[in-house]
């Protein structure tokens, strides 16, 4: 399946939006505007050019960072998968966005300066307690994995396949219960065929 990589320079139209999928992934959303800038040969001079507006969604942790890093107007350089997504308006026109599923996102650092800060494990919401970052790297090694990109591998022996406990003796023993022991004592070992509750045999009582 062929797929259409870009790369794109801009700057942003508006602070990035956090958002929620259907299925609880969440997402960071914005919008890039790319201005190209040409040489006009009269004036020798670089002129603006048409600009082009796409609309980027960055998935999961990288959305997060994105969510917390990028402002409005902060020049922005994009790489990602691109989507042509045609839509009928409300007055029946057709319309076209040009969309990119965002895989690299960062500060264009020809036009400026940025710093980077590791975190253990973006978050989008780093308000609450539990988000400091001592807290999620000390439970970083047992996260669970991701359903949406983790494959799981389901075994196909069912809970009837799997041998019983005891290779087929009944919980308890499989000795047989005696009773009338010699000066009327009472052997209270459990016995096979008893009609206990939940299967387990009641202790064989004796008779005087």
């Amino acid at each position: 399946m062929n797929e259409t990589m870009v790369t794109v320079v801009g700057n942003l139209v508006a602070d990035p939006e956090r958002r929620t999928t259907k299925s609880g992934v969440p997402f960071a959303a914005f919008r890039v505007a790319s201005t190209v800038r040409r040489l006009n040969p009269q004036t020798r001079e670089y002129e603006d050019g048409g600009t082009s507006y796409y609309n980027v969604t960055a998935f999961r942790s990288i959305g997060a960072n994105v969510y917390k890093s990028l402002k409005r107007g902060e020049p922005v350089l994009v790489h990602g998968r691109q989507r042509v997504n045609q839509f009928v308006r409300a007055d029946n026109s057709l319309g076209t966005t040009v969309e990119i599923d965002a895989y690299h996102v960062g500060h264009d650092l020809g036009r400026g300066t940025s710093a980077f800060t590791k975190v253990a494990q973006a978050q989008f919401d780093d308000q609450d307690r539990l988000a400091d970052a001592e807290v999620q790297a000390a439970f970083a090694s047992h996260a669970l994995p991701d359903p949406e990109t983790v494959r799981y591998e389901v075994d196909d022996e069912g809970p009837d396949d799997r041998e019983p406990v005891g290779s087929g003796e009944r919980l308890g023993g499989a000795g047989k219960g005696r009773a009338g022991k010699a000066g009327g004592e009472t052997d209270h070992s459990l016995e096979e065929d008893g009609d206990g509750a939940d299967g387990l045999a009641l202790p064989a009582l004796s008779r005087g």
